[in-house]
């Protein structure tokens, strides 16, 4: 997406003394005050401002949220709950330079401050579409059809969550329903300004989160669905044209424009035996992939027992340092549904627990047994720390977040990106409801698939079905939102698809590992820091630890010089590149390699020779000497000769001196720190 230039200050006299006092927003807490049941609405907003990764505070004190420049209401404003001298002080705040952002207005007392005559609630409403033309720098960023009018919810799926619209006075319209009533109104009233958006920010940010929207996407993957991410793009520009040389944290580490990864779900025995095809071709482009593993040991099952006897396959991806992660046991299709699958209790292992699908429905399956057994199967075979899920059948029943909570999870992809309407990653809810507290479990959605529900993916028509990933990855890319592809590799063509999409991804994206990335965003997420304005000086400092894959996007209109602080005192080096008009990116100067992400992008060079052979393999490893490891395998990942240590960079294997079978084999070098794979023919005289 385009960047616009920002507005021009419009009230830069009284936020200059501001900006050297406090340069974050408010984040006004009325739950109390609402007698609301719980905290969802405010939760909301704090999610709001943290994908926004501008700076915050949380009050329920109306004094202490006067005290900064902006405040954004965690709560939407209910009639009588504020006395006649708050709102009057809120008058007196906002007409000497403040600025107001709330949601879902309700109190009449404050209809003149927004330039209202009146809000009113409506349940019907469906479609939001932003006045573009109106501020253009408000909608910096939703240049794209499905992002200038969104999706609240689909009518024919029955009566949306009410929200409110509003009738104008002197407040200026910044969206319409689809009905044309007022969605959006912005007033100006003194120096100052106020906005007031009618869905209540709950039901655009955690409404889609719980996936309790009225089936609001407009596709349900392998397409583009902004619509959760639109309303915080808005409100961070409008913090934007308020704020001087406003800071907030980008969302991709270092200066990658995104990310894609490449993720697997290996549950049928055609995924174990084409395995190696994809875990090679990974490794030979520096990629590490995600290998979901499905664990049945069951036999006859729904799967049968396909877990049984694969470790030399999952273990071979293992060691060319893919990372393996929980695909469930069975893979049952009925998976989310309470009554066949309740939460169980801990405790399950492979001889207590046996899950058993007949064809119509599952039997002796609990939440609790999947999610421990699959784990526990998966790190005591191939010793590892599992660490990721994602559902058979991507099932989501309303308590497993609790499950992977309980045993230690740290991500989960079982959402659709398209189906909770937002390409960044979130952290769940421990159960699918707005009163329910939030879990640590990070779901990064699954963006793109191998899954199409019309017209499936086929050896015919896969360069089409690249064609919709790409379409969908690099829009998703323009707001610097990550992509997850999920293929089954249980077909060859698939690979030549996966390969295909990669070649044409832009070249500032970057295929990360699908836990780097998590690692990053919770990185991300738990930064603080704060800016201090002084005159042409902008100085930013962390009030947390920092991580050098963390980068900042700064309004750099006016500034002479930009200065990074650690922790400790201690200046950071930062490198930077233009980001839109009067942006820019600031991104850590240090090597990549410190951070320890991407750590396969020189994956150690050689060559092999003749290829294809009947006989002689010969090992070439140019630039190179000291001690490696070479061995051979077949393409169900099973070792064909014994390991070679070499010392030196040249070796030479008789092939013809084995029982080689006509096919694709690979060859795997080892060195002390890196690892690397080639395909390779063998074809039997």
């Amino acid at each position: 997406m385009k960047n616009f230039l920002p507005l021009l200050l419009l009230i830069f006299s009284n936020l200059t003394t501001h900006s050297q006092i406090n340069r974050k927003v408010a984040i006004l807490n009325m739950s109390v005050r609402n007698g609301d049941s719980g905290f969802s609405r405010t939760l909301s907003s704090i999610r709001l401002l943290t994908l926004a990764g501008v700076p915050f505070d949380t009050t329920s004190s109306l004094s202490v949220a006067m005290n900064y420049p902006i405040i954004l209401t965690g709560t939407r404003i209910q009639s009588n709950v504020l006395t006649t001298n708050e709102i009057t002080s809120i008058e007196d705040w906002v007409n000497n330079g403040g600025v107001m952002l709330t949601s879902s207005l309700r109190e009449p007392l404050l209809y003149n401050l927004f330039g209202l005559t009146s809000s009113t609630s409506n349940n019907s409403l469906y479609e939001l579409t932003w006045n573009n033309s109106i501020n253009p720098s408000y909608f910096d960023l939703v240049d794209d059809s499905l992002e200038v009018t969104v999706s609240l919810g689909r009518s024919t799926s029955g009566p949306n969550f009410a929200t409110r619209f509003y009738n104008l006075n002197t407040g200026t319209a910044l969206a319409h329903y689809e009905d044309g009533t007022v969605a959006m109104v912005k007033n100006a009233f003194g120096t100052g300004f106020v906005y007031a958006l009618g869905p209540d920010f709950r039901d655009v940010l955690s409404r889609n989160a719980v996936n309790q929207d009225l089936n609001a996407q407009r596709t349900y993957s392998n397409g583009f669905e902004p619509t959760t991410d639109v309303f915080v793009f808005v409100i961070r520009n409008i913090i934007r044209a308020h704020l001087p040389n406003t800071v907030y944290k980008y969302t991709a580490p270092f200066n990658y424009s995104s990310v894609v990864m490449i993720t697997h779900d290996i549950d049928s025995d055609t995924s174990f035996d084409t395995l190696a095809n994809f875990a090679v071709s990974e490794n030979e482009r520096g990629i590490v992939a995600h290998y979901n593993l499905s664990t049945n040991y069951v036999p006859g099952s729904w799967l049968t027992d396909l877990y049984i006897g694969t470790n030399p396959q999952a273990e071979f991806a293992q060691n060319l340092g893919h990372t393996l992660a929980s695909h469930s046991v069975g893979h049952f299709p009925d998976f989310a549904t309470d009554s066949i699958f309740p939460f169980g209790s801990l405790g399950n292992d492979s001889s207590n627990y046996q899950p058993f699908y007949n064809g119509m429905n599952s039997l002796n399956g609990t939440i609790l047994g999947e999610t421990e057994v699959s784990k526990n199967l998966i790190e005591n075979d191939f010793n590892v720390h599992v660490k990721s899920w994602r559902s058979g059948h991507l099932a989501y029943p309303d308590s497993l977040v609790i499950a992977l909570d309980t045993l230690g999870y740290e991500f989960n992809s079982t959402y659709s990106a398209n189906d909770v309407l937002t390409g960044f990653p979130f952290y769940a809810n421990r159960v699918q409801s707005f009163s329910s507290a939030q879990s640590k479990v990070l779901e990064i959605p699954m963006t793109i698939s191998d899954v199409f529900t019309t017209d499936p993916i086929s050896e015919l028509n896969y360069m089409n079905k690249v064609e919709q990933w790409l379409d969908a990855t690099i829009r998703y890319d323009r707001n610097n939102a990550s992509t997850v592809l999920l293929i089954h590799p249980n077909r060859n063509y698939k690979l030549i698809a996966q390969e295909s999409y990669l070649d044409a991804l832009p070249a500032t994206m970057k295929a990360l590992a699908f836990e780097d990335f998590g690692s990053f965003w919770r990185k991300r997420d738990s930064l603080s820091f704060h800016s201090i304005l002084q005159y042409d000086s902008l100085t930013i400092q962390m009030d947390s630890q920092y991580d050098s894959t963390l980068s900042f996007v700064i309004d750099t209109i006016s500034l002479n010089s930009i200065a990074f602080f650690d922790l400790n005192g201690l200046p950071i080096n930062m490198n930077s590149q233009n980001y839109g008009t009067m942006q820019k990116l600031y991104f850590y100067a240090g090597p990549i390699m410190e951070t320890g992400i991407a750590k396969l992008d020189n994956p150690l060079n050689f060559t092999i020779f003749p290829n294809p052979t009947g006989d002689l393999l010969n090992v070439s490893i140019p630039g190179n000497e000291g001690d490696f490891e070479l061995v051979i395998y077949n393409i169900n990942g099973q070792q064909v000769t014994d390991i070679q240590k070499v010392a030196g960079n040249f070796h030479t294997f008789n092939l013809s001196e084995r029982n080689l079978q006509t096919g694709m084999y690979f060859i795997q070098v080892k060195s002390a720190d890196k690892i690397t794979s080639k395909r390779f023919v063998f074809i039997k005289k």
